[in-house]
């Protein structure tokens, strides 16, 4: 391995520190906040940005069963790493999960695992992934060629008679890429850089890697046969949220936290992972195009969409502002990501049942110096389609990616409030 890159040996003995130890801290009010450290519902395995605890969505969804009934189906359209369906599933409850970021997804599968195969995926043979590696892979945007061939071997042994990666071996793969490439992140976590020549790639002896991803693996498989969780119908779905595939008037709860509006691009965050998984994202951008919240404008999008009265104040006071491409770029962005937000509580409208509940996770934030009330957007946006607020609660955030991004900084703004929304279907 080359200087630049972090010891192996090292980080197995470590194995990276504060993912397998540690409990959450002592709270009085229940937050849906995650804390610094959150151990309950393995939610530590895997850094996914954004989401909230399990223990406040275990909470939540055992207070809506004495209500619903136990009987109930759960929902969460934006499920990212699988939080939502991880409690129904604690609780015995049916829920399904969907997603269109693929990495999300198998950390959800992951997280939702009940049973193991008794044997670890041993270290294959050299070539054995050759017909899935190729000169343009996308993994070559960190690696040499030699340690990508390398990867390539494990992800074709990993492979499932469907074609996906078993849930266990594609994280633990997933955590090594982040421990080795510490090097392409920068002070913003969410934006991942790429080699600038051969010369900068990392080179990973390949009996280095395998005894760092068979380390792994035990790790995880040791996790999850400390859980106690029931079987119950789980269902992780790889799709979008402006067109659910399930039946109209079939869900009882939806509890969820949509991305906010603060040009996180959570394609460009997880470029190392979706490289495993196949996708190149710098050389096909449909993907990253895709997710709700992308810094992309749309081939063909269009902007004449009208939203509820909270929105188009929104949209009005991010044009007027006197900064650099406000009037253009920026609010052809907050226009998109306000459609992708109606889409989706529009389908979340046409697959709940009549008196279903909904609970919104959501984050104010600011364009600048302009306000960006994303909670009451929600509730306006969700009144003009039947839904009824029960009730809002409100947390301070004092510590967001704004406090991370030096030039946001330069625009005086107050702090903002985590909002949970609970919704009634009139």
């Amino acid at each position: 391995m080359d200087s630049s890159t972090p010891s192996l040996a090292a980080a197995e003995q470590e194995a990276l520190p504060g993912l397998f130890h540690g409990s959450p801290s002592e709270r009085g009010v229940l937050s849906p906040k995650r804390p610094a450290v959150e151990t309950a519902g393995m939610a530590d395995v895997f850094p996914y940005y954004a989401g909230f605890a399990f223990e406040w969505a275990t909470k939540q969804l055992s207070r809506d069963g004495s209500h619903v009934g136990s009987d109930m189906t759960v929902l969460d359209p934006w499920n990212g790493s699988g939080t939502t369906t991880l409690a129904a599933q604690s609780l015995g409850i049916r829920s399904i999960g969907v997603d269109r970021n693929p990495v999300a997804n198998v950390i959800a599968r992951l997280r939702g695992e009940t049973c193991l195969k008794p044997q670890l995926t041993e270290a294959p043979p050299p070539g054995f992934g050759r017909r899935f590696y190729k000169a343009s892979d996308p993994l070559n945007a960190w690696f040499s060629d030699g340690t990508a061939r390398r990867f390539r071997d494990w992800t074709t042994a990993l492979r499932n008679a469907d074609g996906s990666l078993n849930a266990v071996g594609a994280v633990a793969v997933f955590r090594v890429i982040r421990r080795v490439t510490k090097k392409f992140e920068g002070s913003n976590p969410t934006w991942v850089k790429r080699s600038k020549s051969p010369e900068d790639r990392i080179r990973i002896p390949a009996r280095e890697l395998d005894d760092f991803l068979l380390t792994e693996q035990k790790a995880l498989r040791s996790r999850i046969a400390t859980q106690d969780r029931p079987e119950v119908g789980t269902t992780i779905l790889t799709a979008s949220s402006d067109s659910l595939p399930l039946r109209s008037n079939s869900v009882d709860v939806v509890l969820t936290s949509p991305p906010y509006l603060t040009r996180i691009d959570y394609a460009v965050a997880y470029a190392r992972e979706l490289a495993i998984l196949g996708h190149d994202i710098s050389a096909d951008r449909s993907l990253r195009s895709s997710l709700m919240g992308t810094t992309l404008i749309r081939k063909g999008e269009t902007f004449s969409r009208q939203f509820s009265p909270v929105a188009q104040e929104l949209l009005v006071n991010i044009s007027g502002h006197d900064s650099k491409a406000s009037s253009g770029y920026y609010l052809k962005q907050a226009q998109q990501y306000l459609a992708d937000l109606t889409d989706g509580l529009n389908e979340i409208s046409r697959v709940c049942k009549e008196r279903a509940l909904v609970h919104l996770v959501v984050q104010d934030s600011f364009y600048k110096d302009v306000p960006v009330p994303l909670a009451e957007i929600c509730i306006d946006e969700a009144a003009a389609r039947g839904w009824v607020l029960e009730e809002r609660e409100q947390f301070v955030v004092r510590r967001s990616l704004v406090t991370l991004n030096t030039p946001a900084r330069a625009y005086k703004k107050s702090n903002v409030a985590e909002s949970v929304i609970t919704l009634r279907r009139g």
